[in-house]
């Protein structure tokens, strides 16, 4: 209860209406549109089970808060992966479900879900070949296995993306909906917030209740409307700060995900007993360099990181300890050992010496762009003195002490307690010294909605809420991706099985 109580004053009121009385029931029956599908979300998941639903001559509603259809499409990198696809017939390839299956759940350390995985897997190839055959052009070289230095992906290449990214997808989509707006079977409403769902006295799903703004200066009215299918395509959480930190535990930090995701759909899908599972599934990256410690920042640099640049720095905490083997080519390990660290939050230390001599470590800086941070930017920290840098970026001075002289005892040694291997010079005695404030932050949303294999969501009892669907973000990364990466296992699950709901529930 706490929870939800918590979701509802973060997003708003998302209370659900309750159809027991019959009088209400034959009003809303008289004077209230009816459509076979109801969707809540005109994006990655939403668009094409509104495409796939009208084909089969479903009446469908797709509603969405934004003025604009695409969602994170508009931002997304737009990187896809599927396993027999006809890019891949066409160089060669020999790939499977079950192969794309097994990688997805070894890359996820077998934290993602299995049905979910499972579903998309096998929905993914025909997918990716209805926007292949609609005009997406991949990339040249694609596809490929996505492998990257520190971190591993698939063993079959299969992974790809347009020039133009996520937008590349979504102009196909568009051209693909078009007709069916055009035909009458799909009615778009944007400028549409949903604030809640009709319910049957049984508990079904009837339809959804909302708000539309309809002039500039904010004016709403309000919106219902009946469905036979209510499908939760809604995305994320990743722009709504106080949720996110309650979710995750974490900071949100950087306003990097799209605008309108503001975890709306959690708020509708927990108001009738939709359950919420990934809390304990964020990754955080390992870090960047971002325009303040408050959301809404915005990412700044990132420290060029092996195995690209063998680091000369040490990283701490704001204890002042080390807590990684700065030279790890492990993306995965780091990533795991930032999260135990408090706020996410740890300083890249070095001294003048290492300035001097070390590698370029913001390679688009000169070195003068990159020494003028320290007198602007305010991440960027420099002083004479350790107990005034100390104070400059909050870290602990007793515990970066300590650390400054078990790393220059495993320089001498070759012996270090975190396992780097990479010494190339001790911290020096004299100042100036400087650190850099990194911060693990993430543009998604890892809790989400819970669903069965049918993608219907699912009650704390695992009873399914009937009528009631789920797909994309609103089911969150760790569904997808556990707290790992998988090369294209967040557009293609969301791709995927919004498609597989518009080709096969059931219409009048």
């Amino acid at each position: 209860m706490k929870r939800r109580a918590f979701i509802q004053r973060a997003i708003g009121s998302a209370g659900a209406i309750a159809l027991a009385d019959s009088s209400v029931a034959s009003a809303l029956a008289a004077d209230t549109p009816y459509y076979d599908f109801v969707i809540i979300g005109a994006g990655t998941a939403g668009l094409p089970a509104a495409v796939f639903a009208a084909r089969r001559g479903a009446k469908v509603l797709l509603v969405d808060a934004a003025p604009d259809i695409g969602g994170t499409l508009h931002l997304a990198n737009g990187q896809v992966a599927a396993a027999g696809t006809r890019i891949q017939a066409a160089k060669g390839i020999v790939d499977t479900p079950d192969a794309h299956y097994d990688d997805v759940m070894s890359l996820s350390r077998g934290l993602a879900d299995k049905h979910v995985i499972r579903r998309t897997a096998d929905e993914a190839p025909a997918t990716i070949n209805w926007l292949l055959d609609a005009g997406l052009v991949p990339l040249p070289d694609h596809p490929v296995t996505g492998d990257t230095p520190g971190r591993k992906a698939y063993n079959t290449p299969r992974y790809l993306w347009a020039k133009d990214e996520g937008r590349a997808i979504l102009a196909v989509i568009r051209r693909e909906l078009a007709p069916e707006i055009a035909s009458g079977r799909v009615t778009l409403q944007l400028n549409t917030r949903a604030t809640g769902l009709l319910l049957s006295d049984k508990g079904e799903v009837q339809g959804l209740r909302g708000t539309v703004t309809e002039s500039k200066d904010g004016a709403t009215r309000e919106f219902i409307a009946r469905g036979r299918h209510v499908l939760l395509t809604s995305g994320g959480y990743a722009m709504n700060p106080d949720l996110f930190e309650q979710l995750c535990g974490v900071p949100a930090y950087a306003a990097g995900s799209y605008p309108y995701s503001q975890g709306q759909g959690l708020a509708i899908a927990t108001s009738i007993g939709g359950w919420l599972r990934g809390q304990d599934l964020h990754r955080p990256g390992s870090g960047s360099i971002l325009t303040s410690e408050q959301f809404p920042a915005k990412v700044y640099a990132r420290f060029d990181m092996s195995p690209r640049r063998l680091p000369w720095e040490i990283w701490v905490n704001n204890q002042g300890q080390r807590f990684v083997a700065e030279d790890s080519s492990d993306s995965y390990q780091r990533e795991r050992l930032l999260l135990r660290q408090e706020k996410l939050r740890y300083q890249i230390f070095f001294d003048q010496s290492i300035l001097e001599k070390a590698p370029p470590a913001l390679p688009k800086f000169s070195r003068d762009e990159f020494l003028a941070h320290f007198d602007k930017h305010p991440m960027f920290h420099r002083a004479d003195s350790l107990e005034a840098l100390a104070a400059k970026a909050r870290i602990e001075l007793d515990g970066l002490r300590t650390s400054i002289r078990d790393y220059n005892a495993a320089t001498k040694s070759g012996s270090d307690a975190f396992g780097r291997k990479h010494f190339p010079m001790p911290i020096g005695e004299r100042g100036p010294y400087f650190a850099v404030t990194h911060l693990g932050h993430s543009a998604t949303s890892s809790a989400g909605v819970v669903v069965d294999e049918q993608l219907r969501v699912v009650r704390g009892n695992g009873e399914p809420i009937p009528n009631f669907y789920a797909a994309g973000e609103v089911l969150g990364s760790g569904a997808t991706l556990g707290n790992a990466f998988a090369p294209g296992m967040m557009l293609t699950p969301a791709l995927a099985l919004g498609r597989w709901l518009g080709m096969t529930l059931p219409i009048s």
